[in-house]
């Protein structure tokens, strides 16, 4: 039972910082089984560090030239071609309100299932930052049951059936071994889909339960698969959209339900980090009858490479 976190003052009980810095720790450790995009992302804290808005992340191009040199050829030197994302970061917040009658009366543990609630929001709210990230921003876009790999999709053609299929996954697959995609670990591409797309894959004879392989190397949170050289994550945080919304989104007229799922490879999307995630109350109101509590952070995410990833919309 709860009955006191930090000295009375005036008539009132005010959450003390360690307590804070404690339940701050339990925020991020609870929401990391939730997080699946986190895990494939290139994260940077500079600003923890340096004051500034944004934080820089440099992309290097490839070299030109080099090969054979004959005995009388002059080594000409390259310089290095580089290129700059400037990655902003904003506040992010949210927030629930508890009486401190609640806190003093409750059987239960107020905070621990506070900060358990608030954690999962967190993992919520940053997984879909990154999806969108991802969908809103790819050049690369594929259709389930096509058969092409050459984007721009024919959206009109999409029709109730045309899933996320052995031919789209191959298709995926060559468009980002054609743009020299790098692979995670050099091995695999990953795909994270919606459960309903993972179905009609799971029925082909070349797909690997993550459980006949586990062991071999630890798995990721979310992983239950293997089909041609990808991994797919599986989970509810990818995109569903209505018959409207696939409408107004791709300008079809009548069309069916759609997903919409991402397949990428390494160095695809990022993370700046100024201010990790807190645990953070908002002090007295109302004489300290109550207590605002919330997980507070300042980060941003954005797509470093989009011809490391592809698209797919399958109905």
């Amino acid at each position: 039972m709860i009955t006191s976190y930090g000295a009375t003052t005036t008539g009132y009980t005010q959450i003390p910082q360690a307590v804070r810095d404690f339940y701050s720790k339990e925020v991020l450790f609870m929401a990391q089984p939730r997080l699946r995009f986190l895990q494939f992302a290139k994260v940077k804290e500079d600003l923890t560090a340096v004051r500034g808005k944004s934080i820089v992340f440099v992309k290097y191009g490839n070299l030109p030239g080099g090969g054979a040199l004959a005995e009388s050829d002059q080594l000409i030197p390259q310089g290095l071609s580089t290129s700059e994302i400037d990655v902003p970061v904003t506040e992010q917040a949210n927030s629930i309100q508890v009486t401190e009658y609640l806190l003093r009366t409750s059987l239960l543990d107020v905070l621990g299932d506070a900060s358990r609630l608030l954690a999962n929001n967190m993992a919520v709210t940053l997984d879909g930052q990154f999806r969108d990230t991802i969908l809103l921003n790819s050049t690369n876009v594929l259709l389930g049951g096509q058969g092409t790999t050459t984007p721009p999709a024919n959206f009109a053609a999409l029709t109730t059936g045309d899933g996320l299929d052995t031919a789209t996954i191959k298709n995926a697959v060559e468009l980002l071994s054609t743009n020299n995609a790098p692979k995670f670990q050099n091995e695999y591409y990953v795909c994270f889909a919606h459960p309903h797309q993972l179905r009609q894959l799971r029925d082909d004879s070349a797909w690997i339960e993550a459980n006949k392989y586990m062991g071999r190397r630890q798995l990721y949170l979310g992983e239950v698969g293997m089909y041609e050289g990808v991994i797919f994550i599986e989970t509810t945080q990818m995109t569903v959209n209505t018959s409207a919304q696939t409408d107004a989104k791709y300008g079809t007229t009548g069309g069916p339900v759609t997903y919409e799922a991402a397949l990428f490879g390494e160095n695809a999307f990022a993370w700046a980090v100024a201010l990790p995630v807190e645990l953070r109350d908002d002090g007295v109101v109302e004489l300290g009858r109550k207590h605002t509590l919330g997980w507070y952070g300042i980060w941003g995410s954005a797509l470093l490479e989009p011809l490391n990833v592809t698209k797919i919309v399958t109905a």
